[in-house]
C-alpha cells in the first residue's frame, strides 16, 4: 500500500487564523480574507514561519485532528499568533489593501521564539 504525508500543523493554523480574523474589523480584513486565494496566501505565510509536524498514514486511511486535544504550550501559541498577525498585514500590504499596517509595528517589538516545535 502507498502512504501519504499529512501536515498536522495545517488544520491548527487554519483554525487559529479563523479565530484571529474574527477579532479584526469585518472591512477590510475579514472581507479581504474571505477570498480563498488570499486566505491560502496567509496560511502559506504562517506555515513557512513556524515549525510543522507531519505523519505518514496509509493512503486509504483518514486522520482526524481534533483541536481540543491538541495542546500547544503558551509560548508556541503566542509565536503562532504573532506570525498570523504579521501575515495578515503582509498579505494585505502586498495586495494594496491597506496603506500602513499598524499591528505590524506593534508586533515587531515581540521577540521571535524560534526553538518551538508543534
Amino acid at each position: 500500500m502507498c502512504k501519504k504525508l499529512v501536515n498536522l500543523t495545517l488544520p491548527l493554523v487554519s483554525e487559529e487564523i479563523e479565530n484571529i480574523l474574527q477579532s479584526y474589523p469585518e472591512y477590510p480584513h475579514q472581507h479581504i480574507f474571505a477570498n480563498p486565494d488570499l486566505r491560502q496566501e496567509l496560511i502559506a505565510y504562517v506555515l513557512s514561519h513556524i515549525p510543522n509536524s507531519y505523519v505518514t498514514i496509509e493512503e486509504s486511511e483518514e486522520i482526524s485532528i481534533n483541536r481540543t486535544f491538541t495542546f500547544i504550550p503558551s509560548e508556541q501559541q503566542l509565536n503562532l499568533e504573532k506570525w498570523i498577525h504579521l501575515g495578515i498585514d503582509d498579505v494585505m500590504v502586498k495586495n494594496n489593501s491597506i496603506n500602513q499596517p499598524q499591528p505590524l509595528r506593534d508586533l515587531m517589538s515581540i521577540p521571535l521564539l524560534t526553538n518551538c516545535l508543534y
